[in-house]
């Protein structure tokens, strides 16, 4: 509740009359459906993802605290290529197949001494209602790679303030809304940053992304037209079709001065070993022209690991390691080793494990989508103890491992809905992905019934907002 309003924002959504409601809820889709908010499932089948029918909303000050801490979160992240080259005990916690390796040893010989950009998504439990919502802020994963969201998280907003909210605000005048820091632009931002530090005079940008690739939001040919229209030169190609003219990469007639990426170096091998030719490509890593940088390639859930194992975090500085400290949430890959718990406690891991199934989560360490979860408060203990064998086999092994994660309730809140014609209140769980740079903060809201929330479980989006 905000005092100014007198109402929860969803008191205030439900004094609209029910017939304005409806068309409300009609357009709302319609709008989705025209700016090309849609997913695309690995059959193929494309649907749209709903708009939640409210905003969340936050105050200045929370934005604020959010982009300080995401900015410095995502400054301790473009360490961590340094640190695995120069630290065994680290190395060991990011595990890549030897191809991997190779790629990113040569690449880091050329351009270690140089600054790296991460661009960054840090998902995150987040509550903007409640009286200690700085210290029920804790992030779970990373995602430094493709950021998905960039283009669906300003656009739903703009939605909701065009469809919904001047209804609401003809019911309490007090509600005065912004709109977030748009990410399309913040990366925008974050290229001509990154380009200056290379000494490119233009930023004219190739969004990778193969073309036949299928399943996962469609967002790239947004971000295209998105840059074309702040007046630089862009282009979607398919990494098989970037190539090298002289000292200037291409992409058909147009030089190429930075690469955004959609995909983690892995995908690029297997089109290398599928025949492709990528040496454009690797040379562009090779000038420090692709965005995430090489230091982007530690998406792994396991990234937490060394942030929250005391020894690790001490290569951090301190503002960082408080900030580990305080919103990182307890992360440990699956095997025999002896550590800490989430007490700070020595403990031999897999007994420790077996005993408290209730306060983690295992997660395949390199997956993504929200895929292969097990909530250990929400298992048997049979359940729980096959998760465990199976995160120790060999076939885990293979795909990165299984992580275990302190578990936290994700925050649920109330969403009006639209059923049979009548509009009701349903709870959703809800999670945020910060996405910060030296500028601002951007946040894509997501919602599910599932406690897995995912856009590509089926969930929707939560715009939000900023009080003002």
């Amino acid at each position: 509740m905000d005092a100014r309003l007198g109402n929860t924002v969803n008191e205030v959504f439900l004094k609209i009359p029910p017939g304005e409601t409806r068309k409300l809820f009609k357009k709302l889709g319609e709008e989705a459906q025209k700016e090309g908010i849609i997913y695309e499932d690995d059959d193929g089948t494309i649907h749209p993802v709903p708009i939640m029918a409210r905003p969340r909303i936050i105050r200045p000050e929370q934005e604020q605290y959010f982009h300080k801490v995401c900015l410095e979160l995502t400054r301790a992240l473009e360490k961590l290529a340094a640190l695995y080259i120069e630290v065994p005990s680290v190395r060991a916690l990011l595990p890549f197949t030897e191809r991997e390796e190779r790629w990113l040893r040569d690449i880091w010989a050329k351009v270690g001494k140089q600054p790296q950009t991460v661009v960054a998504r840090l998902d995150a439990n987040a509550d903007f209602a409640t009286d200690d919502w700085s210290e029920g802020f804790h992030f779970f994963e990373t995602n430094s790679v493709g950021v998905g969201g960039m283009y669906y998280a300003p656009k739903a907003a703009e939605i909701l303030q065009r469809v919904v909210v001047p209804a609401m605000q003809k019911r309490a005048p007090a509600l005065v809304l912004k709109a977030q820091d748009d990410m399309r632009q913040l990366l925008l931002e974050q290229i001509t940053i990154h380009a200056k530090l290379i000494k490119k005079r233009r930023i004219n940008t190739a969004f990778l992304q193969e073309r036949d690739a299928v399943g996962g939001p469609n967002e790239f040919p947004y971000l295209v037209e998105y840059f074309k229209s702040q007046g630089v030169p862009a282009v979607l190609v398919d990494p098989r079709e970037l190539r090298r003219k002289g000292d200037e990469l291409h992409a058909g007639d147009l030089p190429i001065d930075l690469v955004y990426r959609d995909a983690e170096i892995g995908e690029y091998i297997a089109l290398e070993e599928d025949g492709a030719d990528m040496g454009a490509l690797r040379a562009a890593f090779m000038k420090n022209q692709v965005v995430s940088s090489i230091a982007g390639e530690f998406d792994h859930k396991s990234t937490f690991e060394v942030l929250t194992t005391p020894e690790l975090a001490s290569h951090f500085t301190q503002r960082q390691q408080k900030i580990f400290r305080q919103h990182v949430l307890w992360t440990r890959i699956v095997r025999e080793t002896r550590t800490t718990d989430l007490d700070g406690q020595p403990v031999d891991l897999l007994p420790w494990l077996r005993r408290n199934k209730d306060r983690v989560v295992l997660k395949p360490n390199r997956s993504f989508g929200g895929t292969g979860i097990v909530v250990g408060p929400h298992v048997d203990l049979a359940a729980w103890d096959e998760a465990i064998a199976e995160a120790l086999s060999p076939a885990a092994a293979e795909t990165g491992g299984v992580v275990a994660q302190q578990y936290v309730d994700v925050k649920v809140k109330d969403f009006p809905i639209l059923s049979d014609g009548a509009v009701s209140l349903e709870e959703f769980y809800v999670v945020c992905g910060f996405m910060a740079t030296p500028r601002g903060v951007g946040i894509l809201g997501r919602a599910s019934k599932k406690r897995v929330v995912n856009v590509g479980q089926k969930g929707g989006l939560t715009a939000v907002l900023v009080m003002v």
